[in-house]
């Protein structure tokens, strides 16, 4: 019996609850007083725990086949609020609120002392809200609402330093965002126009009679709709500017996950708008999977030249989600596969290397590489989860970021393109070449006190033995997150063939979308 004869639906309130218990955790937050500000950051990090242990109870029934669905309200005739968790939806669901419920937890030590924790903690929960509503959307109705809420509440996020820089960053997303989005209601609105219908539960829901030149320009307009979510070069230019304005946590939830739901957006239009077949023939994947591997490339010889930490990290983010597009487009098992898992395995090392980076600057109040001589005396357990972190994001074997990787790799020679495996090849060779430098400084090269004790002939001053010496690891509210990421980059892909974990789930719905 095929996958597709597997798979069956079923009416269940799950998926509503994913949705509405991180908004009732909002506005909990924003009811309680100001004598009550100690709890914020734990309802934020309650609110996500719950919101994942929900998704995580569609789990066992989800790697049997069932779909969860429930239809909400009737907008205007035959379009309705609809919501319908699949295995790939649950993926995206299940990545998001774990790295919510780590980052929760992060910011209750990184926002200490910090302005308008009400507001942070509140649209923090929210966007959670939204994100699961992203991954369980059911059609493109309900999936434009939760992806315009989503990047619409983003922005208090990204300016909540209040800055001139902050400021700046947060008006150039939303000038992005606004533009794509015009793209993407276009499209919408046109494929409705075009099929009467805008589910997401077929592999495909447009025909080659539709015409080919309307085909063409609904395909692009998707592309430049989701392309600046996913920072597509070169839609990419808000990204670099937000991620290291933003305070260090939701940081991880952009790269990890925001930038995640564009190139999720991308892979719903080819496999359930378009359909893999319909691709294939207007041969729209390849001229994309060339697209991407400029990003790919060019985003990293970018962030070679970083010195800023979040903005190198930045850059990386842009060519990962090439990663994700290039496996997408290539329309093999195996690449779709790599994509898919690339998803999840993104949002773990990402994520960890954020938090990493919160934990750098919240103590040492350093934010450049150039800055960080030594500092793996000082934050051993936080350098030692950004190494774990940074070899994945390599494709050092077992990690995930391999795992990843080598299904790209294997999609890319099915495909009969050995080219992106050499894209790949690159894009690892220069991820080695501002990772590793990362991790010598941190460990290898002497700090500025150290250096002086030396040049006193090892004469130690008070202030030299504070600054040379002392550790400074970050409190256990910070440290426990970046520790469990770094094992999810271990464990996630130690076992990445076991059952319960993403690759499972993703087998199951790449064989629907490609059957």
């Amino acid at each position: 019996m095929g996958v597709f004869n597997m798979l069956k639906e079923v009416n269940s309130i799950l998926p509503v609850l994913a949705v509405l218990i991180p908004m009732l955790f909002s506005a909990l937050i924003f009811l309680l007083g100001e004598k009550h500000s100690r709890w914020w950051g734990w309802l934020s990090f309650i609110g996500s725990a719950s919101t994942l242990s929900i998704l995580l109870l569609m789990l066992p029934g989800s790697l049997k086949g069932t779909i969860f669905k429930i239809y909400l309200m009737m907008i205007v005739p035959d379009v309705w609020m609809f919501l319908r968790v699949d295995q790939f939806g649950l993926v995206l669901g299940i990545s998001a609120a774990t790295l919510w419920t780590l980052a929760s937890l992060h910011s209750i030590g990184y926002m200490k002392g910090e302005h308008a924790l009400k507001r942070y903690f509140s649209f923090l929960i929210l966007c959670l809200a939204w994100t699961a509503g992203v991954a369980a959307s059911g059609n493109l109705f309900t999936y434009l609402i939760f992806y315009e809420l989503f990047s619409i509440t983003t922005y208090p996020l990204i300016v909540h330093e209040e800055t001139p820089e902050a400021l700046a960053a947060g008006k150039k997303y939303m000038i992005y965002i606004l533009v794509g989005s015009s793209f993407l209601l276009f499209a919408i609105i046109y494929t409705y126009f075009l099929s009467g219908t805008l589910t997401l539960s077929k592999p495909g829901i447009l025909l080659l009679t539709y015409g080919r030149t309307p085909l063409l320009i609904l395909f692009w307009c998707y592309m430049l709709g989701f392309g600046v979510k996913a920072a597509v070069m070169p839609l990419h230019g808000w990204v670099p500017d937000a991620h290291p304005i933003a305070p260090a946590p939701f940081s991880a939830i952009l790269s990890g996950i925001m930038v995640a739901v564009g190139a999720f957006g991308i892979m719903r239009t080819v496999f359930n708008v378009f359909g893999a077949t319909l691709v294939r023939e207007l041969g729209t994947g390849i001229i994309m999977a060339y697209i991407v591997s400029f990003t790919i490339v060019v985003s990293s010889l970018f962030a070679l030249d970083q010195d800023n930490l979040k903005r190198r990290l930045a850059y990386s983010t842009i060519g990962q989600m090439g990663y994700i597009i290039l496996g997408t487009v290539l329309l093999t098992t195996c690449s779709v596969w790599g994509a898919m898992v690339h998803i999840a395995n993104h949002a773990f090392m990402k994520g960890t290397l954020f938090l990493c980076a919160g934990n750098i600057i919240k103590q040492t109040g350093k934010h450049n590489i150039s800055e960080m001589r030594g500092i793996g005396k000082k934050l051993p357990l936080t350098m030692a989860a950004f190494t774990v972190a940074a070899l994945g994001m390599i494709g050092t074997p077992p990690l995930v970021g391999f795992i990843s990787k080598w299904y790209l790799c294997l999609g890319s020679l099915d495909a009969n393109e050995v080219i992106f495996v050499v894209v790949l090849l690159i894009s690892s060779l220069l991820g080695a070449a501002y990772f590793l430098p990362i991790v010598y400084t941190a460990f290898f090269q002497k700090s500025r006190e150290e250096v002086s004790i030396e040049a006193d002939g090892g004469h130690v001053t008070a202030a030299a033995e504070t600054g040379g010496r002392k550790s400074l690891e970050a409190p256990k509210v910070m440290i426990i997150p970046v520790l469990l990421g770094a094992a999810g980059v271990f464990f996630v892909g130690l076992f990445a063939e076991v059952k319960y974990f993403p690759l499972s789930l993703i087998k199951i719905a790449a064989s629907f979308f490609l059957k």
